[in-house]
């Protein structure tokens, strides 16, 4: 079974299987140990995410449902990369779980409601009620009008921290409490770590889609005028046109490619996964990692050993500056299924994670930061997510949203078929010699993109939506935008 999930395949299964029942298709490889989904769940609930931080934390969530009266939930915590095949073998048999993330499938939610993916939550109002002003959108947690999801987590985050050992960076003479700050002081510090006895550094190149994250990051280091996530990557903000040829993410892939052209990244990085490199990471394998504020969270679940010599560092930038990085609006992070007999009960226990107690379980688990970071600071979370969620606080900035301006934008991105391979794959062509011409493959990749989008707009913006409204031309990076939505 493939380890993740990309759009082509996803959009691909669904062609086949019929428009009435996408993805049936892959139905039949569904093993005996498969968890069960909405099809099988009886008098329970099922729930599908990928949040290992939060296991206990949505255990206790659970508990306090079921002893409230609700139902009990079979609780499943999936590796990232795996999540989206087996959502789709579960979606092609009718076993959808009652409640689930998304993560490993790389198609926007409208496509999704489209398909009959997930049914709208019947609490709406009370949900709406609970969340701060300005945490829902059109077209990214509502769409005809009702409400599908809502965030849990805030949009000033990052995947890209720089996470060591202080030890083995000790035992190569380095500083540990000055981690490295540019690319070239990263490098440097790779290879001395590499001369001390460990790997310099462990990137997940088994993982495209965390490759992307890395390049489109470290990318907005260089100047990339665009933002992570929300379903403009690769899109040029000021001008609204695909730019993944741009220098500066030419330069980040670069940047990445220097590791092992220095002969300092882990051996066996291109088949490692980001979970299974944190665990070789953890081990003392390597001095540095690569990966969001989650890290601390699995380490303190997983590698308590490390904890004490666990420590953390801002993404670095080209001359060591200060990061500015921009984050469009957070999407949904719970989706009641479509296929579900149950959706008052499900959407009946979404209400626990809309509660202010929740939000403070969020800051304790340090998986994603909560969208109240206050509650960060006098948690009982680890000191490196407390810093990590600091360096956050000053360089994280919202970004200007397509979606939000124009919801049509989303019945767009609905009719858009994904261009192959995307980013993350041709980074790890890169890697794996695959991709001799990167600049060829990135203007390839940003041509079609753009005949792709043309395509889209023309079948399904019905005359309301053009490239312009990718278009900012008056944000300015380093600060929050507030996208106007079109009357």
């Amino acid at each position: 079974m493939p380890q993740h999930l990309t759009r082509r395949t996803f959009l691909s299964s669904a062609a086949l299987a019929g428009a009435a029942v996408t993805l049936g298709a892959c139905g039949d490889d569904a093993s005996d140990d498969e968890p069960s989904g909405a099809g099988a769940s009886g008098g329970r609930l099922t729930w599908w995410d990928h949040f290992l931080p939060l296991e206990n934390l949505h255990t206790s969530v659970f508990e306090q449902f079921a002893a409230d009266g609700g139902h009990a939930v079979e609780y499943t915590v999936y590796n990232p990369a795996e999540q989206g095949e087996a959502l789709q073998i579960a979606f092609g048999s009718e076993q959808l779980p009652d409640v689930f993330t998304m993560a490993g499938v790389a198609v926007p939610p409208s496509v999704l409601v489209k398909q009959g993916w997930f049914s709208p939550l019947p609490n709406a109002e009370a949900i709406r009620a609970a969340l701060p002003e300005g945490a829902l959108a059109p077209g990214l947690h509502s769409f005809g009008g009702e409400l599908y999801s809502f965030p849990i987590f805030t949009f000033r985050q990052y995947g890209t921290l720089n996470w060591f050992h202080r030890d083995v960076a000790e035992n190569a003479g380095l500083d540990p409490d000055s981690p490295p700050a540019s690319w070239d002081d990263l490098r440097a510090a790779a290879a001395a770590v590499q001369d001390s006895g460990a790997a310099g550094i462990l990137l997940p190149v088994g993982f495209p889609e965390r490759l992307q994250t890395f390049v489109l990051e470290l990318a907005q280091t260089a100047g990339f005028p665009g933002s992570q996530l929300g379903g403009s990557d690769g899109i040029d903000l000021t001008t609204g046109e695909y730019a993944f040829h741009h220098e500066a993410i030419v330069q980040a892939i670069e940047f990445l490619l220097s590791f092992q052209q220095d002969e300092t990244l882990f051996p066996g990085s291109s088949s490692l996964d980001a979970r299974e490199g944190r665990a070789r990471w953890a081990s003392g394998a390597a001095g540095y990692f690569f990966d969001g504020p989650w890290n601390a969270g699995v380490v303190v679940g997983e590698f308590a050993d490390v904890l004490e010599q666990l420590d953390v560092g801002p993404i670095p930038t080209p001359d060591g500056s200060t990061p500015v990085i921009t984050r469009a609006p957070t999407g949904g992070a719970f989706w009641v299924s479509g296929q579900t007999s149950n959706v008052e009960d499900a959407s009946a226990l979404l209400e626990l994670f809309v509660a202010e107690d929740y939000q403070k379980g969020l800051a304790a688990a340090m998986d994603q930061p909560p969208l109240d970071l206050a509650a960060v600071a006098d948690s009982e979370a680890h000191e490196t997510y407390k810093r990590a969620v600091q360096l956050f606080t000053d360089q994280v900035f919202l970004g200007p949203s397509p979606q939000v301006r124009n919801a049509k934008v989303s019945e767009v991105q609905a009719a858009t078929t994904p261009v192959e391979p995307g980013l993350g794959a041709i980074v790890q062509g890169a890697f794996t010699g695959q991709v001799d011409d990167l600049q060829a493959a990135l203007r390839k990749l940003s041509d079609e993109s753009e005949k792709v989008r043309e395509a889209a707009i023309s079948e399904a913006g019905g005359g309301e939506v053009s490239v312009d409204d990718w278009a900012f031309p008056d944000w300015q990076p380093g600060s929050d935008y507030v996208t106007a939505a079109k009357s």
